[in-house]
């Protein structure tokens, strides 16, 4: 062995076995992290075309559920949209 005991040895191990080591832990972070699927938005709502929004509106205002001023002002909205 020449003029080293085995103490040496092994601390010669545990230095060039410390840095492979942790080089193992941040490998295995990083892979991990990449793996994991990232978090999906929610779907968007279907959007209802101008002639189905303007029909609810004119029910809307059937019912007398608004008065003439706001549906007169949700119609503008709507319209300008386009």
């Amino acid at each position: 062995m020449g003029g080293f005991s085995i103490w040496h040895w092994l601390i010669l191990l545990v230095l060039l076995a410390l840095p492979l080591l942790v080089g193992m832990v941040v490998w295995l972070a990083i892979r991990a992290q990449r793996r994991r699927p990232a978090a999906a938005a929610p779907p968007l709502p279907p959007v209802d075309s101008v002639e189905q929004r303007l029909r609810a509106l004119e029910q809307l205002k059937a019912q007398g559920l608004i008065d003439a001023a706001e549906y007169t002002r949700r119609r503008e909205q709507i319209l300008a949209a386009l």
